[in-house]
Parts: C-alpha cells; sequence; structure tokens
C-alpha cells in the first residue's frame, strides 16, 4: 500500500477534512499492510471468526440443526433422539469457535496494542510542540511587557511533562480513590 499523499491546492491550506481523510486513510493503509503480511492461517482465522459473529451464520446453524433434527423424526433415522452425533458435532463447533474467536480476539488485541502506542506517541509528540510554543509565547509575552500574573500558569505549563512521573501519579490516585 501507499501512503497518501496530504491533499493541497496550489498556494493554499488543506481544509480539516482532508487532513482528517488523509490520516484516516494513512492509518487504514498501515492497517491494510499489516494484516498483509500475516500468515495466510491468521487472515483465514479472521475471516472464520468475523463469519461467525453475523446473523446468517446464526441462521445456518438454526436450519441445519432444523433439517439435521426434521431428518432423524421423519424420513432417516440415522442420529436417533437424543441426537448424539448431533451433539458431537455441536461440541466439535463449539470448541472450534471458542478457539477461533479467541485467536481472532488476541489478533484484535494485538491490533488495539499497536494503536495504543501511535496515540501516545503522538500525545507525547503534541505535549513537547505545545511546550515549544508556550515557552516561545511567554518570552513574546515578556517582551511586550504583558503583566507577569497573567503568565503564571502558562509559566507552569513550560515545564517538559515527565510521562513516568504523571503515570505515578495516576497510580497514586487511583490508589487513594479505591480506599
Amino acid at each position: 500500500m501507499t501512503r497518501p499523499q496530504t491533499p493541497r491546492a496550489a498556494g493554499s491550506t488543506p481544509s480539516i477534512e482532508a487532513l482528517t481523510e488523509h490520516n484516516i486513510e494513512s492509518i487504514l493503509c498501515l492497517e491494510d499492510s499489516e494484516r498483509a503480511t500475516k500468515p495466510r492461517l491468521y487472515r483465514v482465522v479472521s475471516t472464520i471468526a468475523a463469519f461467525c459473529g453475523t446473523v446468517t451464520f446464526l441462521w445456518l446453524n438454526l436450519a441445519v440443526f432444523a433439517v439435521w433434527i426434521a431428518l432423524n423424526e421423519g424420513l432417516f433415522q440415522f442420529d436417533p433422539y437424543p441426537f448424539t452425533f448431533l451433539l458431537f458435532l455441536v461440541s466439535l463447533e463449539a470448541i472450534f469457535l471458542s478457539i477461533l474467536i479467541l485467536i481472532s480476539q488476541n489478533m484484535a488485541a494485538q491490533e488495539n496494542e499497536r494503536r495504543h502506542h501511535l496515540d501516545l506517541q503522538i500525545n507525547l509528540l503534541n505535549e513537547r510542540e505545545m511546550t515549544a510554543l508556550l515557552r516561545l509565547v511567554t518570552q513574546v509575552a515578556t517582551k511586550l511587557g504583558v503583566e507577569s500574573d497573567a503568565q503564571r500558569e502558562v509559566r507552569a505549563l513550560t515545564e517538559d511533562t515527565d510521562p513516568s512521573a504523571v503515570l505515578h501519579q495516576i497510580v497514586r490516585a487511583e490508589s487513594a480513590h479505591d480506599r
């Protein structure tokens, strides 16, 4: 997959919609290329698990069970009541579906973890950019003689944020809240 180019008209700034569309398309392309690198078996498992979570699959199961019971109560009695072979097949189906769904959930969890890391990195970059901008703004305000009281909160925000310190603060707050 090729990464989409940021849309830009000559001499103009792209619209929010165009930038958002570009970002969405970029993420989708990255996810598509990641899925394409997965072994074929994982892609098959994902497709089967996705199908098993549909109403079509529900109706298909209901139809098979109804036909099985109707045939065994009427024409052919290859698995008479209490339908022992049907119960065996349903148990096997449940086992395989459970495994397929667990594999699919693991793949989704890995994808979510990657998205979380991407989101975290973008947020950390954004925090650094904002800190740099705030430092610049306070320097401009000082140069223009804006009173110091108006800059107090902005100056506090110009300090670098330590992610591990914030995480420890969150943990302490959660612990205190749980008491």
